[in-house]
């Protein structure tokens, strides 16, 4: 056939005899002639990324063709729409895969199925990313209201990029303490991965100062979640509650003339990611700190440039007075 020719001639593609006969030639069956050339390119193109067939599809081989294809979108190599449609295919021809290997009693993952090409117009700016003198301001004024709930809340944003949701799940069982003192979280599973991440120094203090205060929250009983956070009512806070929180002292800068623009939580969250990857963090180390995955942080490729790395050992810029 054509594509037997094409995998012979082509060193890159390194389409496999075993790929070709036991996968390919029956998944492009149906196929009209066109599509079967685009489709076959397209996995061409994967080979050349990650060095072998999709048959042998792991976690890391989809991660660096997303990759690939936002990294070649952002430059303007490719149409969103284009690869939209490259990943769709890969999408497409391993659930193919994944079906063939089950009926053969072997177990395969589809790991393209937790992956979507992001909006261009996500790409963040500097406008989108509060200024340190914004953030400062937050702290400084949660400082002096006592408003010890919303410095806890704000130091695990800013400091740990933890998603509005995040923290307001957690639970006082889910805290712990490792060797040195220093106080680590749980997150609560989410699309069925879990982790646990340490605080640092001045956020770990800030919490503890927090918890000592509200030592009235008691661990878990009875299955029922003892949160630490929780709202004027009295119940569970909610991310909507958290928001109202940040909104009066946002309301209150734009009033002395300190902060210049709406501010949320997940802006606050953008600046967080921001100054991991200034303290020279690796983008999966951010990632895997973050909870999410790194094909979305080449949005932040305008906001963090060579010239404004920062050396640290801290994967953050932002020091958090705790006295």
């Amino acid at each position: 056939t054509l594509e037997n020719n094409q995998a012979k001639s082509d060193n890159n593609s390194e389409l496999t005899n075993e790929f070709l006969y036991s996968i390919w030639n029956f998944f492009a069956a149906n196929l009209s002639d066109r599509a079967r050339k685009n489709y076959y390119n397209i996995v061409k193109a994967y080979v050349k990324v990650t060095g072998h067939t999709p048959d042998e599809l792991t976690h890391s081989d989809a991660d660096k063709y997303f990759n690939d294809l936002v990294s070649k979108m952002n430059s303007g190599k490719l149409s969103r729409s284009t690869a939209i449609m490259r990943l769709s295919v890969m999408k497409s021809l391993c659930d193919y895969i994944k079906h063939r290997k089950n009926m053969a009693g072997q177990v395969y993952t589809n790991f393209f199925r937790d992956y979507a090409i992001p909006d261009n117009q996500k790409i963040l700016s500097e406008d989108a990313i509060p200024t340190e003198e914004e953030i400062n301001y937050l702290f400084e004024k949660g400082k002096k209201n006592n408003d010890d709930t919303f410095v806890c809340i704000l130091s695990l944003v800013v400091k740990c990029g933890l998603t509005t949701s995040e923290i307001c799940r957690i639970t006082i069982d889910s805290i712990m303490t490792e060797k040195k003192g220093i106080l680590c979280i749980k997150i609560r599973e989410s699309k069925k991965v879990s982790r646990i991440i340490k605080l640092p120094s001045d956020v770990s203090k800030i919490m503890k100062k927090y918890l000592k205060k509200h030592d009235n929250i008691t661990v878990c009983v009875d299955s029922t979640p003892k949160y630490i956070f929780y709202n004027k009512r009295g119940t569970n806070l909610k991310p909507r509650d958290a928001e109202r929180i940040l909104k009066n002292y946002v309301e209150q800068g734009i009033y002395d003339n300190v902060i210049k623009k709406e501010l949320t939580l997940q802006s606050l969250r953008h600046a967080a990611i921001k100054y991991m990857l200034m303290g020279k963090l690796s983008e999966d180390e951010v990632a895997a700190y973050c909870g999410i995955t790194s094909k979305w942080l080449p949005r932040y490729e305008r906001v963090v440039s060579e010239g404004n790395y920062i050396t640290s050992a801290d994967y953050s810029v932002i020091s958090i007075k705790t006295t």
